[in-house]
């Protein structure tokens, strides 16, 4: 994965241009890499009706105003996408970093603005793209420093506040303006004083602009620290020697981790996304002679592709996958130098909806997508993560599917198209409807649909056993048929019994559906655990057209399987029984008769009477041959081992089928009907 990183970055920068830039320009596309995420200035208010609203921060500038000598706070703009690269808002890396940003998310920088004595005592360190300006930069500072700030040994350096306005003053944390403070002699206790003062002051400053996670910015005459022109290339070497070039120091020599090569390397890892866990294949850490079994680390180059390649990717290939944070990494074929602009990032994030919900034409306009991408993308990475915060640098991997063949998920999709149109399935859900992964996933594992006030600890199994069953399906790996009826049955029977007077349309069906799905996987030859089974002689025969069709269509399952075909009969004339039940208004229809979380081969025949007795009360008759057949088929009960979420599954398919047939008809009757009713119409 982080050779994907590295290569996307490669060819991100060669088609920005990178290695034409001249030096300055070099820094600051570096360092905008480096920039705090959009995501961090986003958080959720409650408005009317209990519902959340998402919200941006705004940047609340301290601009120094030379002419009128004046220091004001002011709330400006919203800090949307990309305004944070833009503006060049960073966040402390770590606790003890230097005040040097003049854009940060946090107020310290900015008061007490230090990039004067950094570049005086770090001067001889810093690669300069101009050595001879750094002298002006200096004289600019010390003017700046002079007019607007206050230094001394007790209380440290400080915007003067005399210079602030009287409602500015408030609460200002300032010796002068607080008395607790100037009493104050411990270093500690006064260093304590002044953080909760401003903590409070600007606290105040946010509730009274009305906003959260806003960022700070020190301005002069309305210039960001970037923009000054006396300032602004310094401020960028400065910036990237504390965040990169401090890194090399030229104390580590060896292979790079990443290339091979044997290079300086970086005393320490600065990388956006932090990978835990030392067994962990993804682990990232320091390079260390005493934790050699961790250590890890790359030389510079490898540094700044995997860099822009992390940004690039965490910007423009984040996606949401089954209500998963995911990223979409192309494994790129870049041997006739085509480059990532080159290939649209939108287009890359559309690979996941050939695995979401979505309607027939819909997927054909993916499949085209696709198709055409495929030329340049023959493989695709599924990056799936998460954070303990959105302000955490620490990068949870939940798992890395890699080297997914995008042509084999398109063949994948083109299957389950052409069994969505051939079963008609959108005349029966509606004209949206397809089948997709999706709704495999709601299928078989559990949902709000399915289970009650699901804790945190249970969500994060459902999530990994959804990117298990993920991950088997992409690498066409085997589905076992057992568990995969069980995970079903046990869906179904939480649905049924959670639906109260909801409508059971959907429900009712799904079993067809899944069957459905069975047929998909077997297709590619990924359904695998049934039992071997001989063609046994039948003293009966089955006639029943529409039956037959079935079993024909679905013969990993049913063929020479006589109880499976006999439970899923019985399935059939329950269908039957329950609409001859419904008709009359009885709600606690036949299906309540039996157990939907399993019926042992034992009780099946306990069943087989109870429907027996019921359609003869109810005079629900089938044709004799089809009644013959189904009795033989279960004489099969005494040998077979089939376990008791498989007989349900029989018997609800055929239940579903029987109702699957009986909406079409209804459907077409219907059609004919309104064909006819037009045909006279027109001929009046």
């Amino acid at each position: 994965m982080i050779n994907t990183y590295r290569e996307i970055g490669k060819s991100r920068m060669r088609s920005d241009g990178f290695s034409d830039l001249n030096l300055a320009k070099q820094k600051m596309y570096i360092l905008r890499q480096f920039c705090a995420e959009d995501e961090e200035f986003k958080y959720l208010v409650k408005v009317a009706g209990g519902e959340r609203e998402e919200k941006i921060g705004r940047m609340i500038q301290m601009n120094l105003d030379s002419e009128n000598k004046q220091i004001a706070f002011t709330n400006t703009f919203e800090i949307s996408d990309g305004k944070s690269s833009e503006y060049m808002i960073f966040k402390n890396y770590a606790p003890n970093d230097p005040n040097i940003y003049g854009t940060q998310k946090a107020f310290k920088s900015i008061l007490s603005f230090g990039l004067l004595e950094y570049i005086i005592r770090e001067r001889k360190n810093i690669t300069w793209s101009n050595p001879d300006g750094v002298d002006g930069c200096i004289e600019y500072l010390q003017t700046i420093r002079d007019k607007f700030f206050i230094d001394d040994d007790t209380y440290g350096l400080r915007p003067n506040y005399e210079l602030l306005s009287e409602e500015l003053r408030q609460g200002f944390p300032e010796p002068a303006l607080d008395d607790e403070l100037r009493n104050l002699t411990d270093a500690r206790k006064i260093k304590d004083r002044m953080r909760k003062l401003a903590t409070d002051y600007f606290k105040n400053l946010c509730n009274v602009y009305e906003i959260q996670a806003p960022a700070y910015a020190l301005t002069i005459d309305g210039k960001f620290i970037h923009e000054v022109e006396e300032v602004a290339p310094f401020y960028f070497d400065v910036l990237y020697y504390y965040i990169f070039d401090k890194l090399y120091d030229g104390k580590i020599q060896g292979n790079c981790h990443i290339c091979g090569h044997d290079r300086q390397l970086a005393k320490e890892m600065m990388l956006k996304q932090k990978f835990y866990g030392t067994t962990n294949k993804y682990f990232f850490d320091n390079a260390k002679k005493g934790q050699s079994y961790s250590s890890f680390s790359m030389c510079e180059e490898c540094f700044k592709e995997i860099t822009v390649g992390t940004e690039y990717s965490r910007t423009k290939l984040e996606t949401k996958l089954l209500n998963l944070d995911c990223l979409v990494l192309p494994e790129l074929q870049l041997s006739f130098s085509d480059e990532i602009d080159n290939i649209d990032a939108e287009k890359i994030k559309r690979i996941t909806n050939l695995l979401r919900r979505q309607s027939v034409k819909d997927r054909e306009n993916e499949l085209n997508v696709i198709r055409n991408l495929e030329r340049r993308v023959k493989q695709f990475s599924l990056l799936f993560y998460h954070r303990p915060s959105a302000t955490s640098q620490e990068f949870i991997v939940n798992k890395l599917i890699n080297s997914i063949s995008l042509p084999s998920l398109r063949e994948k999709n083109e299957d389950l198209a052409n069994i969505t149109m051939q079963n008609r399935l959108p005349e029966l859900f509606n004209l949206n409807y397809s089948l997709s992964f999706e709704e495999l996933r709601y299928l078989i594992l559990p949902s709000v649909s399915s289970h009650d006030n699901i804790k945190f600890h249970e969500y994060q199994k459902i999530n990994r056993d959804i990117i298990s069953m993920l991950s088997a399906y992409l690498y066409s790996q085997d589905i076992d048929y057992d568990l995969t009826i069980k995970q079903f049955v046990n869906i179904y029977a939480r649905k049924f019994y959670k639906l109260g007077k909801s409508s059971d349309y959907d429900l009712r069906l799904s079993p067809y559906v899944l069957n459905l799905f069975l047929m998909h996987f077997n297709n590619f030859n990924m359904l695998k655990g049934l039992k071997s089974r001989e063609e046994k002689p039948m003293t009966t025969k089955l006639e029943q057209q529409d039956i037959l069709e079935y079993f024909q269509n679905h013969p990993k399952v049913y063929e020479n399987n006589y109880l499976a075909q006999g439970l899923f009969i019985l399935g059939w004339f329950l269908a039957e029984l329950e609409y001859a039940q419904k008709k009359k208004g009885i709600n606690r229809t036949a299906i309540h008769k039996l157990n939907l979380r399993g019926l042992p081969l034992q009780k099946v025949k306990s069943f087989m009477a109870t429907i027996d007795e019921l359609r003869l009360v109810w005079k629900v008759y089938e044709d004799k041959l089809l009644e013959a057949y189904y009795r033989e088929c279960m004489n099969y009960i005494d040998s077979s081992i089939m376990n008791p979420e498989e007989v349900v599954f029989h018997i609800l398919g055929g239940r579903a089928y029987s109702s699957y047939t009986g909406i079409l008809r209804g459907k077409e009757h219907a059609e004919a009907k309104q064909k006819e009713e037009n045909w006279e119409e027109q001929n009046d």
